[in-house]
């Protein structure tokens, strides 16, 4: 099987590379970060015509679609996922999509495979967008939701800003009740990997992959620090309504499909943060 993975060069993507499995011929796109482990192919996915290009030359029979920003949603969320549909579609390769917990509004948690997209700001509405478009155009696609995805060493990028900002001694200010369930990567590309290998039949539809531990932000916060040995009193709590823009604050995963299809089961974050000896 020859899969192309979209946004190799990211966490989600770079782990993904790492955990291919050997019968698997991997492909990558890139557009600034380096890929490493597979050969890569420099493409803007929001230029359909060079999505198609690129889909003519790699030939690929499965697409794992990480690739995202959230700085130009409307590029590289929206044109970047309807480029890669319409080449999944001219080509007959098959999907696996990655989507979002922050494309639900988080006054219902938690969260049913089944719950509708329901953003409440702007980076929520592009993926939304994306995922509605992607059910609606390839069905046989598998459209993962997932939440936080963390990297202990070294670290992701987001969980670098805090450990950074706490060593400079500069102030950071975390929510207490924006409750979300943080993964770490090489459990999420693990399942996404099984999710890829199912037969059609049972690898379409909505997915949540997360972990099965639901924090808040500001509790993520101690616990990093605490991992990387610094003091957490140097984190500030607030709470989300401090926020300039709306912020959606419970959005706990239910992951039935996940518990019932899947071999490996993702660690609560604390576990993945500090494994036992």
């Amino acid at each position: 099987m020859r899969v192309l993975i979209t946004g190799g060069g990211g966490l989600l993507g770079g782990e993904l590379i790492r955990q291919a499995p050997a019968e698997v011929e991997v492909h990558a796109t890139r557009r600034s970060s380096p890929v490493h482990g597979a050969p890569s192919h420099e493409v803007d996915l929001s230029d359909a015509a060079a999505v198609r290009a690129l889909f003519a030359a790699v030939r690929p029979d499965l697409v794992i679609h990480t690739a995202y920003s959230a700085r130009e949603g409307e590029r590289d969320i929206w044109r970047a996922t309807e480029s890669v549909v319409a080449a999944c579609l001219e080509t007959g390769a098959a999907l696996v999509h990655m989507s979002t917990d922050a494309l639900l509004d988080g006054e219902s948690g938690p969260y049913g495979e089944d719950a509708e997209p329901d953003p409440v700001h702007e980076y929520g509405r592009w993926k939304a967008r994306a995922e509605f478009h992607v059910r609606a155009a390839r069905p046989t696609a598998a459209v993962v939701r997932t939440s936080l995805i963390v990297r202990a060493d070294p670290p992701d990028g987001g969980s670098a800003t805090v450990i950074d900002a706490l060593r400079r001694g500069e102030p950071v200010r975390l929510f207490t009740d924006e409750l979300r369930c943080p993964t770490a990567v090489e459990d999420l590309a693990a399942q996404v990997w099984e999710v890829a290998q199912l037969p059609v039949d049972r690898r379409a539809g909505v997915w949540h992959l997360v972990a099965p531990e639901a924090v808040s932000r500001y509790a993520l916060g101690v616990l990093l620090a605490t991992r990387h040995g610094l003091n957490p009193d140097g984190i500030t709590p607030v709470p989300s309504a401090s926020s300039p823009v709306p912020r959606p604050r419970d959005l706990r995963l239910l992951t039935p499909r996940a518990d019932r299809e899947l071999r490996t089961r993702a660690r609560p974050i604390s576990a993945a943060l500090f494994p036992p000896r």
